[in-house]
């Protein structure tokens, strides 16, 4: 019955990322006809990811993943209820003091560097334009505050809808100002960060009102002693650290690809904007949708419908992110020209993005299943050992990062964040194994197999027909049809080699 549940979640889910994934791509191909891969949208993708590493870490990361197992513990009994909304607003207070703290800080750091770094300096404009991006943190981090309250309540469209806010104001932005703006790209590129302070404005208030239509008064409270926010403090200090790994590679990844040559940060960009489609999609829908039934699950102490969904999960994440791996490592240079190829997006910027998208393909499950699994250590209140996982991570990344760009330049980047996915996804399953419950892996090994195969299958007839059919047909309808052929060959192949029904196992 979970399972069914979970599915609908999902497919929620799922369909609302979509939609905000369109967009997303939407505003990516916009942003790329005006600006292509030069320098100083190089400059602007790092003055955005920085409060967007912030975000990861305290407001989607660890705030969100410490306050919905907590909150969900007072929406389920109903004494407490009333008192939840309390607690949210105690955690909405202090959203808001943190991320203005941290705004201030940046704020001083800002105008302290532009007056040491050389004007030339590839920095030099980052710290310019994160005077006017930054801002984006404090409205981003309140409405994923609203997000935690709509998915322990099992509401997860509005959510999962909320990007094409930002996505709406940015393209905006570029279609109704850029045309009033002097030809020079670094007056230009202002123009992005109106877009993105008014969308960060636009998903609070679109996250809000269905938490206000659920009975929620918005308000300050300073009640930093109650009960339920030490618990969730107890949580947050190791979760840092866990949820960081992510962004912290992140920003790593692109400070590092920054000290390069120009292009590289916006080639990566790009190519995680393609390679993040289907993680989003599916593999964040799904640990998106089953973190409450993991909570409520640990909270009754069944473990038996626990482990049932986590297979599930994972299940999931196999037959569906797999053959993604194949399709885009086949088809990037293709899928790149396709998407992005106009205007300023020349055949430097192609080769740019398209290489580094087969290397971060490769990592694809790893970070779904990574993902997942951080989920259900959570859940189980173990904190510590995603903590050991990801500390390992930061550094192996690092480490990696350095090695690889000296042969491969921005390409080894991207494999080395493959690596570290895989790893960490590896990792976690078994310490999960030996520290929590055990799973039967020998049996999840050949459902793994059997899609490995189907997915091989389906890339190698993808290879020879792309190459065939590339003599033949225009671009479009080269893509689309690689597209629809890939489909039908998988179904096809899974359908011979698994019953659809051994998913629900």
């Amino acid at each position: 019955m979970s399972s069914k549940k979970i599915l609908r979640a999902v497919s929620v889910v799922s369909l609302g990322t979509v939609i905000a994934r369109v967009f997303g791509l939407a505003r990516e191909i916009t942003t790329a006809n005006f600006f292509g891969t030069i320098s100083i949208y190089d400059a602007f993708l790092l003055a955005f990811m920085i409060p967007n590493f912030f975000r990861g870490l305290i407001a989607e990361g660890a705030l969100n993943t410490a306050f919905i197992p907590v909150f969900t513990e007072y929406t389920l009994d109903e004494k407490r209820k009333e008192e939840g909304k309390d607690i949210f607003n105690i955690c909405l207070t202090l959203s808001l003091i943190i991320t203005s703290l941290i705004f201030i800080i940046v704020l001083g750091v800002s105008f302290v560097s532009t007056k040491i770094v050389s004007e030339t300096s590839r920095w030099y404009y980052v710290w310019i334009l994160l005077r006017f991006t930054f801002p984006y943190l404090i409205f981003i981090s309140l409405a994923a505050l609203n997000t935690g309250v709509l998915n322990a309540y099992k509401s997860f469209f509005i959510p999962s809808l909320s990007p094409v806010v930002l996505d709406l104001f940015w393209i905006a932005a570029l279609f109704l100002i850029l045309p009033f703006i002097p030809a020079v790209p670094e007056r230009q590129i202002f123009v992005l960060c109106i877009g993105v302070l008014l969308g960060g404005l636009g998903q609070f208030l679109f996250t809000l009102i269905p938490v206000v239509r659920r009975g929620y008064k918005i308000h300050f409270n300073f009640n930093f002693s109650h009960p339920a926010v030490k618990k969730m403090g107890s949580l947050l200090a190791p979760m840092v650290i866990g949820v960081a790994v992510t962004p912290i590679n992140l920003l790593v990844d692109n400070t590092l690809a920054n000290t390069l040559y120009e292009g590289a940060v916006s080639g990566l960009w790009y190519s995680t904007r393609i390679f993040q489609l289907p993680l989003g999609v599916f593999a964040i829908s799904i640990s998106t949708a089953v973190l409450p039934w993991f909570s409520e699950n640990i909270s009754s102490q069944d473990h038996q419908s626990f482990v049932k969904n986590l297979i599930f999960a994972t299940r999931m994440l196999v037959f569906l992110l797999l053959p993604f791996t194949f399709g885009m490592v086949i088809l990037r240079t293709e899928l790149v020209t396709f998407l992005f190829a106009r205007g300023m997006f020349t055949a430097k910027s192609v080769a740019l993005v398209s290489s580094p998208l087969a290397f971060y393909s490769l990592g694809l499950l790893g970070y779904g299943g990574a993902s997942v699994w951080g989920r259900a250590f959570y859940a189980c209140k173990d904190t510590v050992t995603p903590v050991k996982v990801g500390v390992f991570s930061i550094f192996m990344n690092f480490i990696m990062d350095i090695i690889f760009m000296q042969f491969m330049g921005h390409n080894g980047i991207a494999l080395s964040t493959s690596i570290v996915g895989i790893t960490n996804f590896i990792l976690l399953v078994i310490l999960f194994n030996r520290k929590h419950l055990y799973i039967n892996l020998k049996k999840e090994a050949g459902f793994f197999l059997k899609i490995f195969f189907a997915s091989s299958i389906m890339g190698y007839i993808l290879y020879i027909y792309k190459n065939y059919a590339g003599f033949l047909l225009s671009l479009p309808y080269l893509v689309l049809s690689c597209i629809i052929i890939s489909v039908l060959i998988y179904i096809l192949t899974t359908g011979i080699l698994i019953k659809v029904r051994r998913l629900k196992e």
